[in-house]
């Protein structure tokens, strides 16, 4: 049995690896794996507890799957903040990014002239229709634009098609040689991608977004 600090490190990388994922273009993932192993080392108690090795199998396997679950949380929270500081922005006009808010931003992410927007009115988004966190109208788009670079060219093809160019279902279809319904799913499938790797809808919901497999 390793040594609890051990297990606990490795536990750490691969939360660490798994949420620089979506924020790998802001810092890197041994800057997450750092945070982390600190705060394992802060409640040195609580980790050793949960990876005691005395306990039964099953205990110790809820230990792990608990200390694993709770890095992810502080693993979001730091990169969500980490992410902020780089971009130059406050943690409190974070926008959480949904297919629909998505939708509203592509058609102006490829434009040269960027809509202003009034910044004391917060925006709306178009999922649940509940105010964002933020209103930084242009921020959002330079982040979507950031956001396009981590797709594959056929996600990115597929969106300016569909958000710039304007097309309908059937002229997309026409256009990639497809049937309608799959290219009403090559647009729903690159606007979750998109989404994943903007970090996602709201993390404290009950619903994460997460890539196509």
């Amino acid at each position: 049995m390793k040594e609890w600090f051990d297990e606990a490190s490795d536990i750490a990388s691969q939360v660490a690896r798994t949420s620089h994922k979506k924020y790998h273009t802001y810092f890197d993932v041994a800057d997450v794996r750092q945070e982390l192993l600190a705060w394992v080392i802060q409640r040195e108690d609580k980790v050793k507890a949960w990876l005691d090795p005395e306990q039964s199998i099953e205990d110790y396997k809820g230990g792990v799957r608990q200390l694993a679950k709770t890095l992810s949380r502080h693993a979001d929270r730091y990169c969500r903040r980490m992410k902020a500081q780089k971009a130059g922005y406050e943690l409190r006009d974070e926008v959480y990014y949904s297919p629909a808010l998505l939708s509203e931003l592509l058609p102006f992410v490829w434009a040269d002239v960027t809509p202003t927007q009034d910044a004391t009115k917060p925006r709306v988004s178009g999922g649940g229709g509940v105010a964002a966190e933020g209103g930084n109208y242009a921020a959002s788009l330079f982040d979507v634009r950031a956001g396009l670079e981590k797709l594959e060219p056929d996600d990115r093809i597929v969106l300016q098609y569909k958000f710039f160019e304007q097309l309908n279902y059937t002229q997309l279809a026409a256009i990639l040689e497809i049937s309608d319904s799959t290219a009403h799913r090559k647009v729903s499938g690159a606007l979750r991608r998109l989404c994943y790797h903007l970090g996602g809808e709201n993390p404290w919901s009950t619903k994460r977004n997460r890539p196509d497999a």
